[in-house]
């Protein structure tokens, strides 16, 4: 009896030893997907996707992610078909090593196995863009991108394939990182658009004449580099859709060196009689190079080949400014209170918030300044103006 009894001991315990060391096997499976997907579980730890209850999408076979590409995608974005709704979702950036319609066949097939949605199809035989839609775990539809397409970079000739994700705010617990303690965090940093939403509605309060007819009545703004001088110019150039626009210009042989080129007015707007004061602004980035571009460094000057500013006096008469820039580099975390990703070589249109529900409000507008600022830029500005209700 004695020994029957060791015996079913012995064989539990062998039994449960097999059986942990099977579901630790398991636990150390792992999924390759990029730098923002990078293990289905691990120590326990499951996917972005799979704890949204949607399920983890895999990677496509032979696909490699690309660090290069990634950092430069703001250099070739505008060669792929991305609508503009999509142009500020953040991509990882793969090279695909097959063509664009077995990308696309391949990923028609696997999202809808595993039961996602398509909401969204824009593609040829030269590539395109899907979107994928699958209700999560939290009340949410969550949008799976899916964008392939050829594209020259340098020297490079590649089928790139670059996959995004959409996560609305959870409607359980809401958006947790408000930034509420930074200033104007209050009002939001605005509206970019891509097709023209035509001017505010209201009073425009620059009395110069529009930007096409010159800025002579701008002073200019044309601060040289602190090591070498560089090259800073301000110029009035044609263009085909706005006939004449402002185009800010600056190189330098001095790398890490910034400068600015711009137009600036000093006013005396006295604002007490308005309800709303919005900065309207039509603008195109074509280059830009520098250290703190997007305001990645809030303890330098802000970088931007197209950028914004107003100076202001408070009630209390308190000295204040508010700014916004526009920059396209494939920037992860940047200041999205005061910068906008826009796409490069296309014009974009900016409306701002009410500038009066700024916790301390302007009383009287002091100065407006349109501006690039950097290591070297290219930017261009077709309108400016304070529209007032």
């Amino acid at each position: 009896m004695k020994k029957n009894n060791f015996f079913f001991c012995s064989l539990f315990i062998i039994l449960s030893l097999a059986l942990i060391l099977n579901l630790a096997s398991c636990k150390n499976v792992s999924l390759k997907s990029g730098e923002t997907q990078t293990q289905k579980t691990s120590s326990g730890v499951i996917s972005l996707l799979d704890s949204l209850g949607v399920g983890d999408v895999p990677s496509y076979p032979g696909a490699v992610y690309d660090e290069e590409l990634r950092d430069a995608l703001g250099e070739f974005k505008n060669q792929l078909k991305i609508p503009d709704d999509y142009s500020s979702v953040m991509y990882t950036v793969y090279t695909a090593n097959d063509t664009t319609s077995n990308v696309i066949e391949h990923y028609n097939s696997v999202l809808e196995e595993l039961k996602w949605k398509k909401s969204l199809d824009l593609t040829s035989s030269e590539g395109g863009f899907m979107v994928w839609e699958k209700a999560s775990n939290r009340d949410t539809v969550i949008s799976y991108i899916i964008v392939t397409g050829k594209i020259q970079y340098g020297n490079r000739n590649e089928v790139v394939l670059l996959t995004g994700l959409i996560i609305p705010d959870d409607k359980i617990g809401g958006d947790k990182n408000t930034e509420t303690t930074k200033e104007g965090s209050e009002i939001g940093p605005g509206n970019i658009y891509f097709t023209n939403p035509t001017t505010p509605a209201g009073q425009g309060l620059l009395k110069t004449k529009s930007l096409d007819m010159g800025i002579k009545e701008w002073s200019l703004w044309l601060q040289e580099g602190s090591k070498i001088k560089g090259t800073n110019n301000v110029t009035l150039v044609e263009d085909p859709t706005f006939m004449k626009i402002v185009e800010f210009f600056r190189e330098s042989e001095e790398p890490g060196d910034g400068g600015a080129a711009g137009i600036y007015q000093a006013l005396d707007t006295d604002l007490s009689k308005f309800s709303s004061i919005k900065i309207w602004l039509v603008g195109k980035v074509l280059k830009e190079k520098g250290g703190n571009i997007a305001n990645v460094n809030p303890s330098s000057f802000p970088e931007g080949a197209v950028q914004v500013r107003i100076k202001y006096l408070t009630e209390d008469n308190k000295e204040k400014e508010w700014y916004h820039s526009f920059f396209y580099s494939n920037i992860i975390y940047y200041d999205k209170l005061n910068c906008s990703l826009v796409t490069k070589e296309k014009w974009f249109w900016y409306i701002s918030p009410n500038l009066l529900e700024l916790n301390e409000k302007p009383a009287k507008i002091t100065e407006i300044r349109v501006y690039g600022f950097g290591w070297a830029f290219i930017g261009d500005v077709a309108d400016v103006n304070i529209i007032a209700n």
